[in-house]
């Protein structure tokens, strides 16, 4: 006895160091300084991004303009032929119709023989624009200048097919640079697009995404990095999720690719903080490295050859594993009937293997419960967290590691359950519910299936001889840890849930194992109190201090019709700073129906009325006939980025910028660059028209009456929720 229970101690920490090998394995190269010809090397081009994120760059801004130029400009002294297309785009976005103009930097290098691929090129696309809080070094900076250093290293001649090298404008905005592309271009002239996006400052560069017919491209993908991480299970759970980028206009418009991202640190996304300084080299060397890889793997083939969907994942971040979709099918329908016939041989007791398989689900589903009980009560007990970007803690690893604890204690009391049976019913137990899971993945979500496939089909043998059961839960743990840390990072704290139960269908496999060892009841509640305490000491050490601020923000308002002046806030309650404005209680108002682009609720206290200059509305012409036309401009101040244009309702039969129909009744207009609007209204009827200029930050004027921002604050991230802003609006009527 004593001697079986030393052997399945050494199984479980052979399992156990498998699992965390392939943890530690998760993380970018080492940043090269300087490389050989052809080679990437992070420190050159750590030069570019030094240019591309000295501040904020959003669309439409003067520091866009200039990071605009230094691209175009770098690549040709590369060599390539560049060009920079503005585009007007009109887009419907939310409660609102976004109009801008795009300028994409379009760079390409021409190859030797195009016609291999049928003249469809090889396309790299990052977004060289910033959200307005932050200078954008990791999104997209590090991208922009990965492909920057990846053009230099590529010469006119280097491989068969063109490579183009797409730098897209507003895509913070709602892709509003793709869509201009491939409204300009369409896809048929591209064989495949490569997308660089980034959401943290940190963290291996992970293929998240592909098109369909994605099996020559998941290949080329498995060769061009030293470090090839991706998983088609993450493909599959993007898909279903609301997310967007680039990638996603191509891919809409039928274009066949890849899309990839670091995502660690997410802390400091969207913020002042996607500085140079807090980005990871390492990151930077991944971004590059895979884009040269991939230039290489792709420039020479054939781009129209496709050979189907394909089946992936990366064992210790270092092989790609990969196969087609179809035999993958096989594959599962034939493990499934191997253990139908392997229960039936063994003549084991149905009653107990679907009771088995009941405490495994019970497991999982008990697991999630409580991981997502208990970060509800976190948040109960420490509602500052409502401060932070997806609730997300500065100190996560206290939490991460509480509900993974929670999950092993719900396994050892499921193991102290099953207990009752034979080892060969238990091992049969958890094979079936895996079965059902890979049945259900390959139907419903076939590029899922391997993360069953493999832990079933090596389960097989343990129905005969059951000392080989070690072998399923071996094999979950060279796949399963690194999807469930990514997952944990992907979804935030609040959907670490999901985290959890993806781990205990990992987990269950080691219930034979478990079984052996004494008093599994006694294990499960002393692990069940260092799982209370991690989280309570998170919990307890969750706070806000220089380097770990909060985020905040204050909005000045000012209504030159009314005169009325107020400061906002749509931060979840007043602190230090901002109370010095909007005192402790102050009134909760709803004020979406007039600025959409704040959230509800919000914090309002009156503010002094101060000489901000305001937006102007003039009529530019006027015709009176069956149908009222009425053409006006809307000119921004010079301090605004972003210009909100309210129309009245009544009469309004269709407006239109351009040729371009407006959809609605309240547009956003990016930049400081007058624009026309035309609109048709019914006979005698006045068109009202209100404009709102919305300031990146607040003025000085307004800054200086609140005072400086605590060392323990920072401003709010964009998306988080409104900024630091000031808005002016003025109405009229024509």
């Amino acid at each position: 006895m004593i001697v079986r229970r030393m052997w399945v101690s050494a199984l479980l920490v052979l399992i156990a160091g498998v699992g965390a090998l392939a943890v530690l394995a998760f993380r970018p190269p080492a940043p090269v300084a300087d490389a050989v010809a052809g080679g990437f090397a992070a420190g050159r081009a750590e030069q570019h991004l030094a240019a591309i994120a000295q501040r904020p760059h959003p669309i439409g801004s003067a520091d866009n303009a200039r990071v605009r130029d230094y691209i175009a400009d770098t690549a040709r002294g590369f060599g390539a032929e560049v060009t920079v297309e503005s585009d007007d785009v009109v887009q419907p976005w939310r409660d609102v119709v976004r109009v801008a103009t795009a300028h994409n930097v379009v760079a390409r290098v021409p190859g030797t023989d195009p016609s291999v691929s049928g003249g469809k090129a090889l396309m790299l696309v990052a977004h060289y624009d910033s959200v307005p809080t932050g200078p954008g070094a990791a999104d997209d900076g590090a991208a922009v200048a990965a492909m920057l250093e990846t053009l230099r290293g590529l010469r006119a001649g280097d491989v068969r097919n063109d490579v183009v090298f797409l730098f897209t404008d507003g895509e913070e905005l709602g892709t509003l640079g793709a869509e201009a592309y491939v409204r300009r271009h369409g896809v048929d002239g591209l064989g495949a697009v490569l997308n660089w996006e980034a959401r943290g400052s940190g963290g291996p560069v992970w293929m998240f995404q592909t098109g369909a017919d994605n099996g020559p491209l998941v290949s080329a993908f498995g060769a061009s990095s030293s470090r090839p991480i991706a998983n088609s299970m993450a493909s599959e759970v993007y898909r279903r999720m609301p997310n967007y980028s680039d990638f996603t206009v191509f891919l809409e418009a039928g274009a066949r690719g890849l899309n990839s991202a670091f995502i660690d640190d997410v802390r400091d996304y969207h913020s002042p903080y996607d500085d140079l300084e807090r980005l990871d080299r390492g990151s930077l060397q991944h971004h590059g490295e895979t884009m040269v890889g991939l230039v290489r793997a792709l420039g020479d083939r054939d781009l129209r050859a496709g050979d189907g969907d394909a089946v992936y994942f990366d064992l210790f971040s270092r092989v790609l594993v990969h196969y087609p979709t179809w035999p993958a099918v096989v594959l599962a329908a034939v493990t499934v009937v191997g253990l139908a016939v392997g229960v039936r041989i063994g003549r084991l007791r149905l009653r107990a293997v679907f009771a088995v398989a009941g405490v495994a689900v019970g497991a999982v589903v008990v697991a999630g419960a409580l991981s997502f009980g208990l970060w509800a009560l976190v948040t109960a007990v420490r509602p500052e967290l409502a401060f932070l970007a997806l609730s997300e803690p500065y100190e996560r690893g206290w939490f991460v590691a509480g509900f993974l604890a929670v999950g092993l204690a719900v396994l050892f009391a499921a193991v102290r359950v099953v207990r009752r049976w034979s080892a060969a019913e238990v091992i049969a137990g958890v094979l079936a519910l895996t079965a059902v899971l890979l049945v259900a993945t390959t139907v419903a979500a076939p590029g899922g299936g391997f993360l069953f496939q493999w832990t079933l089909l090596l389960g097989l043998p343990a129905l005969w001889a059951p000392r080989l059961a070690f072998a399923p839960p071996l094999a979950a743990a060279a796949i399963f840890p690194p999807l469930v840390g990514t997952m944990m990072v992907a979804l935030g704290m609040p959907l670490s849930a999901v985290g959890v139960v993806f781990a205990l269908l990992a987990g269950v496999l080691l219930m034979p194992l478990l079984s052996l060892l004494p008093r599994p009841g006694t294990v499960a509640a002393g692990v069940a109190v260092v799982a209370v305490t991690l989280i309570a000491v998170g919990t307890a050490r969750f706070g806000f201090d220089p380097a770990e601020p909060r985020p905040n923000s204050l909005i000045y308002l000012l209504d030159t019709g009314t005169g009325r002046a107020d400061w906002l806030s749509a931060d979840p309650a007043p602190d230090p700073w901002t109370s010095r404005v909007l005192g402790e209680n102050p009134e909760r108002v709803t004020l979406t129906g007039l600025y959409p682009m704040l959230d509800d609720p919000l914090m309002r206290a009156t503010a002094p009325t101060l000489a901000l200059p305001a937006p102007a509305a003039t009529v530019v012409g006027v015709h009176d006939g069956d149908v009222r036309t009425v053409r006006f401009s809307v000119t921004p101040t010079a301090s605004a980025w972003r210009t909100q244009v309210t129309l009245s309702d009544p009469g309004r039969r269709a407006c239109r910028f351009g040729d371009a129909e407006l959809p609605g009744a309240t547009l956003e207009l990016y930049g400081p660059t007058s624009r026309e609007i035309t609109c048709d209204l019914d006979p005698g009827t006045p068109l009202e028209v209100a404009v709102a200029d919305h300031w990146i930050g607040l003025p000085a004027e307004a800054s200086s009456l609140v005072g400086p921002r605590p060392a323990d604050t920072m401003p709010v991230q964009s998306g988080n929720r409104p900024y630091d802003a000031a808005l002016v609006r003025a109405a009229f009527r024509f």
